[in-house]
């Protein structure tokens, strides 16, 4: 009974912490992302977001794509790639995944307040 309760109890917690990280795009998040980058998906969106919290997230902590203007992020982004992949080559960031992160970044930079 015990080990089943404790079993019970993890897979809650897990699901609870994955579902913290997950944020749920919607169409109107990629139509505003799409004015830049054009043919940009609510799945574009998510792949950006995981491309950042997984690389991005190795050498610093992660801020919020409101913390930066759309021109902050086009300087930082590619610098941060540059820096990271010097860092660690073996883990190096392709010029699509340094595209996905930029495209969710600026996106959601002027993603209006919930």
């Amino acid at each position: 009974m015990y080990l089943k309760s404790l079993t019970i109890a993890t897979i809650v917690f897990l699901l609870a912490a994955c579902g913290s990280k997950m944020m749920l795009f919607s169409q109107a998040d990629a139509d505003r992302g799409a004015v830049k980058f054009p043919g940009l998906t609510v799945s574009s969106l998510n792949t950006g977001k995981l491309n950042y919290e997984t690389h991005c997230q190795t050498c610093h902590g992660l801020i919020s794509p409101k913390a930066k203007t759309e021109q902050a992020w086009r300087i930082m982004v590619p610098k941060m790639v540059t820096m990271a992949n010097k860092k660690s080559p073996m883990m190096a960031i392709d010029s699509a995944k340094q595209a996905s992160i930029l495209q969710y970044v600026v996106t959601m930079s002027t993603a209006p307040a919930k």
